[in-house]
């Protein structure tokens, strides 16, 4: 009798062990499409919005037809700085407050809204002065939130990559938006009617997150489904974790885990994206008004700046095993600085404007994500969540910041002057990236934060193993 209920006792654990496997099974390629079909929709809704942020980047010329010079559209871009440091800070402060799919869906709208306001503009006025300040506030966010998404869904390894689709395509609706807001200027429309074009982009960026929503709910009951099916592990004294994957009470930390960050080796790659931003957003803001003034066509410029960017970043980048390591930073920060030489001397030749645009595309589009992506992987567990928000309010308040810095210095020196500014920046980004740091190990006796499922050779379909310790 004894023998018989022993079988029946190992059978049983047989039977339910098989049943787990098959569930496991079943979740995993449940999961791996959901993956898939969320990484697809945050492109769809990221081309959409940035294509917005493209079109009403004529802005710039739209000021000079009214009166402004290079000055005025830089001091209105830096109207922008200081609400979007707060809103970026208070998404720091509460990472997991609103989940990053509800504020990228929101901070769409009040971009429609901000577009559709621009376009009621005909001179400078407080009318102007508010629109740009919530265009600038809404994108910031919108920027902040895609690479949220993005980061959830990959491990260390391939957090670059991953980053890398989600600001690539950004990259491409920079380079989409300009183009089309001049098609559409050429064809005979108002500066307008062009800024209308761009709020109807932001309100299909803002219907697409719908969708979105659907599939990350989808896949969070999949996950979950998976994770309640297999045996559970009791740990003593561990403390619940939230959805997000940071643990309980963990907003009551919120200071001294931004006070962990900055003494970390995370802050050298946070620089590194800070003084990014202030070559970005001079080569973006100011390239249909550097364009005229060398009698070239900007156009040439955002298209194959952007067609460099979609290359390195949802193609080579995906080619290379670790596209943050220490090689491809070097390259990507001298390259960089080669870059910024190079526009000194284009002069008004298009192949020269075309060989310079290129370069720049190549180099910005791999350095950025790896900058970000070496910033998580250098943090601690109870860092991690917040070091995305981080980078996102260094990297938004410095294009919104900057600006009137670089029209200022356009006004005083002329491009030439600017551009031998934009290759001191670069230079430091250079030697900054020469510097390694090693992360963090978790603090004995501390829970660390849920890592998201590794993913497999395929960076959208996931395995179900945890991802490993960080790397370098």
């Amino acid at each position: 009798m004894a023998r018989g209920r022993g079988c029946g006792t190992r059978d049983i654990e047989q039977v339910h062990t098989e049943h787990v496997g098959e569930m496991n099974r079943r979740g995993d390629a449940t999961s791996g499409g959901g993956h898939r079909a969320v990484l697809w929709l945050l492109l769809g809704v990221v081309l959409l919005s940035s294509s917005a942020f493209g079109v009403l980047l004529l802005l710039g010329p739209f000021v000079k037809t009214v009166g402004g010079t290079e000055r005025t559209y830089g001091a209105l871009c830096a109207a922008a700085a200081i609400p979007t440091a707060i809103a970026l800070a208070l998404l720091l402060r509460h990472p997991r407050a609103v989940a990053p799919n509800l504020l990228l869906g929101g901070s769409c709208l009040v971009y429609t809204a901000a577009a559709v306001l621009a376009a009621s503009v005909h001179s400078q006025g407080p009318a102007l002065v508010v629109a740009a300040i919530v265009l600038g506030t809404a994108w910031a966010v919108t920027y902040t939130a895609a690479p949220m998404i993005a980061s959830e869904l990959s491990d260390d390894r391939n957090r670059a990559t991953l980053i890398g689709y989600a600001t690539g395509t950004i990259q491409a609706g920079f380079g989409i938006g300009p183009v089309l807001g001049s098609g559409l200027r050429d064809a005979g429309l108002s500066y307008q009617h062009v800024f209308l074009v761009g709020a109807g982009l932001a309100l299909g960026a803002a219907v697409l997150v719908v969708p979105l929503t659907v599939q990350l709910r989808r896949l969070a009951a999949a996950n979950a489904a998976r994770a309640t099916a297999a045996p559970a592990v009791s740990t003593s004294g561990s403390q619940p974790a939230r959805a997000g994957g940071t643990p309980a009470g963990d907003d009551g930390g919120a200071g001294r885990d931004v006070r962990r960050m900055l003494r970390s080796p995370s802050v050298v790659p946070l620089t590194m994206v800070l003084l990014s931003a202030c070559v970005f957003t001079t080569m973006n803001s100011f390239q249909t008004t550097f364009a005229d003034s060398r009698h070239l066509d900007f156009d040439v410029f955002y298209v194959t700046y952007t067609i460099a960017v979609i290359a390195v970043r949802l193609g080579l980048a995906r080619r290379l095993s670790d596209s943050a390591s220490d090689r491809v930073v070097a390259l990507t920060t001298l390259g960089m600085t080669a870059a910024s030489v190079a526009f000194v001397f284009v002069g008004s030749s298009p192949v020269l404007y075309c060989l310079a645009s290129l370069l720049l595309g190549c180099t910005y589009g791999l350095g950025l994500p790896a900058f970000q992506a070496r910033a998580v992987n250098l943090a601690g567990p109870a860092e991690r969540v917040r070091m995305l928000p981080m980078a996102g309010l260094l990297f938004e308040v410095a294009i919104l910041a900057f600006p009137i810095v670089a029209g200022a210095v356009v006004d005083s020196h002329g491009y030439r002057g600017l551009f031998v500014l934009l290759i001191g920046i670069t230079s430091v980004v250079t030697v900054l990236g020469q510097v390694r740091g090693q992360a963090r190990p978790p603090a004995v006796g501390a829970s660390a934060p849920d890592q998201p499922p590794r993913p497999a050779a395929d960076p959208a379909a996931p395995v179900s193993q945890p991802a490993g310790a960080p790397r370098n």
